[in-house]
């Protein structure tokens, strides 16, 4: 740990995250909200580059919780971004909107996780690691009504979960949509899964700790800033990528 008590390679794993996704929201941009490849979002590899992101954002936030000093706050504040990212994208492109984001996922599972850790903190670290990502597992489908592990379904949940009272759960409502969807189920799952691997981890901490990976060391700390900036630059940059490639056309 570094004397601001940091881990630079925890900085430099969520830099990482960052750059992909900025990199992802780009193309986005370009192919999607300018259409020139609707499809790209189904592509095989696209899908398995965005869930990476995911799950690394997840995990690295989950393990950092046992490094953060203002928990509350920072829950508080990222959640406030959050629903600011909401209400721009409310504003510009109704029918791209965000509800319940990655910010408000990242920052309810922050608060969640402070309300519930008297309670985690008796589970034993390697068993609740192993049952967080089985029910991570087993929940990943619930936005589709059900229970299921490895693509094989082993119960639908009731129709009448699904009024839209409890879309932040993971229970969307008949014609919900969003352009970035993070509900708690299944994703506080993997955060949790992150948590018991902080509490491993972190109880003797590894000297690769403090390693630091180049830019991605003071990316990775400035990552909030930048999550809330990076967006209207890549539209500006996709629009003018777009318009390049139709004048060359």
């Amino acid at each position: 740990m570094n004397a601001s008590g940091r881990y630079p390679l925890i900085d430099s794993l969520r830099g990482l995250a960052v750059v992909n996704m900025v990199a992802y929201h780009f193309l986005f941009d370009v192919y999607i909200l300018y259409g020139l490849l609707p499809g790209w979002r189904e592509i095989g590899a696209v899908h398995i580059w965005q869930q990476s992101i995911c799950w690394t954002f997840l995990l690295v936030s989950g393990l950092s919780w046992h490094l953060s000093r203002h928990r509350v706050r920072n829950g508080l504040i990222v959640n406030a971004c959050g629903l600011a990212v909401t209400a721009v994208t409310l504003l510009a492109t109704p029918e791209q909107a965000i509800w319940f984001g990655v910010l408000n996922l990242l920052g309810c599972s922050l608060l969640l996780a402070t309300l519930l850790a008297p309670l985690l903190q008796r589970v034993p670290a390697v068993a609740g690691l192993i049952g967080s990502f089985f029910l991570f597992l087993l929940t990943r489908e619930t936005a589709r009504g059900v229970l299921s592990l490895g693509g094989v379904v082993l119960a639908e949940l009731p129709e009448g979960l699904y009024s839209g009272w409890l879309t932040i759960l993971g229970l969307p409502g008949p014609g919900f949509t969003s352009s970035d969807y993070f509900p708690l189920l299944p994703w506080f799952f993997l955060y949790l899964t992150g948590w018991f691997a902080g509490r491993l981890l972190l109880r003797e901490p590894p000297r690769a700790l403090s390693l630091r990976v180049g830019v991605l060391d003071w990316v990775g700390r400035h990552s909030l800033a930048i999550y809330m900036v990076h967006q209207p630059v890549a539209v500006a940059a996709a629009c003018a990528a777009v318009w390049l490639l139709r004048q060359g056309g």
